[in-house]
């Protein structure tokens, strides 16, 4: 079975039902690793990847928040105060060290296999 990927940048949006994944301001190794991960996890489900960057309209990033089963966030991001504002949210995960705020270490990626557990456990409630 083919499992479809959509990446989705702002403005744009999907109106079919799939898991829901928003990342902030990944850098290209972060990025790279999520993408062996989904590769790497049998039955994935269609996915959406809602991508932001600084700079694009963050009136947009809190729609994608509110559709979103899953949250990832480079904690090392410029903007501290996005960064508080994502470690607040109950399904957010991050890369990096957090500077402002000591979140629980469960909420930190590590590496490859911790993202690849985090992800399966989440697919596991949407499913």
């Amino acid at each position: 079975m083919t499992n479809k990927v959509t990446l989705v940048t702002p403005p744009d949006d999907v109106l079919y039902d799939a898991f829901r994944i928003l990342l902030v301001s990944l850098d290209q190794t972060q990025t790279q690793m999520l993408s062996s991960a989904l590769y790497a996890i049998e039955d994935l489900p269609s996915t959406v990847l809602y991508i932001y960057n600084p700079g694009d309209d963050t009136d947009w990033m809190f729609d994608k928040k509110l559709k979103s089963d899953l949250i990832i966030f480079d904690a090392d991001s410029e903007d501290q105060t996005l960064v508080g504002y994502l470690t607040a949210q109950k399904n957010s995960h991050y890369f990096g060290e957090q500077k402002s705020l000591r979140k629980i270490a469960n909420s930190a990626i590590y590496d490859i296999h911790s993202l690849k557990e985090l992800l399966e456990e989440h697919i596991a409630k949407y499913v």
